[in-house]
C-alpha cells in the first residue's frame, strides 16, 4: 500500500505549486508623488531631493511603483540616468498629464533602479528593490552578484518567487494525484 504516502507527498506538493502561483496576491503598489512645482526652472526641488516624493522609495520583489503627477505640467519616470545609454530600457512612462499616473512593470529582480524625468532631468529618484543594492541594472533590467534579502526595508517578508516552474509542478502533482486516487480505489486499471 504504497500509494497513500505517494498520494499525500504529491498533494503536499500541489499545494505548494498553488501557493508559489498566488505569489502576485502578496505584491504591493507603492506610491511616489511628482511635487508640484517639479518643473521650475530653479532646481529647488532637486536641492531638497523632493521631486519625486519619496525620492527613494523601497520596494519588495514583485511590487510596482505608482507615480502620480501632483504637478500642473507633464513629467516622465523614466528607468536610467540621463547621461548613460540604459535610459528607458527597464520603464519609461511616456509623458505623465498633469494630474494624471503611470505604473510601472512589477520588480522581479532585487537591486537599485535609477530614474528621472526625461523633460526636466534635474528630477531623479531611486527604487530600491529587496535589499539595498549599490550597481545600476543592466540593460535587460536584471541585476548581477545581488544577494536576495527576504525582508524589505519596512520588515515586511517578502514571498520568494518560483516563476513558471511552478505551474509543470502543479500540473504533475495534480495528474499524480488523480492517478494515484483513482489506482487505490481501483478505478484506473494502467
Amino acid at each position: 500500500m504504497m500509494s497513500k504516502p505517494i498520494g499525500a507527498l504529491f498533494g503536499v506538493l500541489a499545494i505548494v505549486a498553488i501557493l508559489a502561483m498566488a505569489q502576485p496576491a502578496f505584491a504591493a503598489n507603492v506610491q511616489v508623488t511628482i511635487s508640484k512645482g517639479a518643473s521650475d526652472t530653479s532646481k529647488a526641488c532637486a536641492a531638497a531631493n523632493n521631486c519625486f516624493n519619496p525620492d527613494v522609495a523601497h520596494v519588495a520583489v514583485g511590487d510596482t511603483v505608482t507615480w502620480t503627477n501632483a504637478d500642473t505640467v507633464g513629467h516622465t519616470a523614466t528607468s536610467g540616468q540621463p547621461s548613460d545609454n540604459q535610459t528607458g530600457t527597464v520603464w519609461d512612462s511616456s509623458l505623465i498629464k498633469a494630474g494624471g499616473t503611470f505604473t510601472s512593470p512589477a520588480f522581479t529582480t532585487a537591486g537599485t533602479y535609477n530614474y528621472f524625468c526625461m523633460v526636466h532631468p534635474w528630477m531623479t529618484g531611486q527604487i530600491i528593490v529587496g535589499a539595498a543594492a549599490a550597481a545600476p541594472p543592466t540593460s535587460a533590467g536584471n541585476m548581477t552578484g545581488m544577494p536576495m534579502n527576504n525582508t524589505n526595508s519596512t520588515g515586511n517578508q517578502t514571498v520568494p518567487e518560483f516563476g513558471p516552474v511552478a505551474s509543470l509542478v502543479l500540473v504533475l502533482a495534480i495528474i499524480s494525484v488523480v492517478i494515484f486516487t483513482s489506482k487505490s480505489r481501483g478505478l484506473l486499471k494502467l
